[in-house]
């Protein structure tokens, strides 16, 4: 009861192969505002197979993000940290439809919402309520569940225990990579995304705790020193979502600013 009214109150009150990061960057926005629910058993899918047939780049597109799943409801626990040291904790809910559709709130104190998200395939959307401002872009070309975008060229490669897929601008290789995925050899699991700017690493993402494919704790490491730990508490898979929960966030009165400038507060320490 808790987790669905949690999930009900959010839905009330509530470009590159760069792109398919961007969603997991927009969660840097809670340090701009600087809890935890109760836990109960949760119902584990299915232990999955060792895959045993041949590894491609096609294989390997299709094995980033959630695969099949359909729906995704769940309590979160964000945790945040500056070097190392602790400086916020949160809880939140989110909401996930096959292929391309996300929406999740996170609450502060006495749970006021101090950020909520969207994505679409029409619209990345970020609100903080205590700024009154929504950063925004159109199209972004964000897909959850693989990179299917041909602009982009892949390239696979064994490294140590991991099979690795590269993704670079097709239109010029020689810039490096965009993005870095590896995959365990046994489940080909999708155990850590790497970003990069300028051929450098700017954050690295890594999964853990996985529930049969979808991983469940979800650990950021960002080149400007932070870090953000997401861990989903109660997930509940391939249930209903009211179709509206992921109605675009109105403009209103609100201070309306392109996604990049969010971006440009967490860009890489120099």
């Amino acid at each position: 009861m808790l987790r669905k009214l949690c999930f009900i109150s959010a839905h009330n009150g509530l470009s590159r192969g760069l792109a398919s990061c961007l969603v997991i960057c927009v969660f840097a926005a809670l340090s701009l505002t600087a809890g935890c629910a109760p836990k109960k058993e949760i119902v584990r899918h299915p232990e999955i197979e060792p895959y045993t047939g041949q590894v491609t780049v096609e294989v390997l597109k299709r094995s980033i993000g959630f695969r099949e799943i359909k729906t995704i409801k769940a309590l979160t626990d964000v945790r945040v940290f500056r070097n190392g040291v602790p400086s916020g904790s949160f809880s939140g809910v989110l909401g996930y439809k096959a292929p391309d559709d996300l929406k999740t709130s996170i609450f502060g104190p006495f749970g006021l919402t101090v950020m909520e998200m969207l994505v679409s395939r029409e619209i990345l959307q970020v609100y903080i309520p205590p700024r009154n401002t929504l950063y925004e872009m159109l199209s972004p070309g964000i897909s959850l569940s693989s990179i299917n975008n041909g602009r982009f060229l892949y390239v696979m490669q064994e490294e140590g225990d991991f099979h690795a897929l590269y993704a670079y601008n097709a239109a010029d290789t020689a810039e490096g990579p965009i993005m870095k995925y590896l995959f365990d050899r046994t489940y080909l699991l999708n155990r850590k995304i790497i970003v990069y700017r300028s051929s450098e690493e700017a954050v690295t993402i890594e999964f853990g705790n996985f529930n049969g494919k979808v991983p469940e704790q979800t650990r950021l490491s960002f080149s400007n020193g932070a870090d953000m730990e997401i861990t989903l508490q109660e997930p509940e898979y391939d249930t209903e979502i009211p179709g509206g929960y992921f109605s675009e966030i109105e403009h209103g009165d609100k201070q309306v600013l392109p996604f990049q400038e969010l971006l440009k507060r967490f860009a890489p320490s120099r």
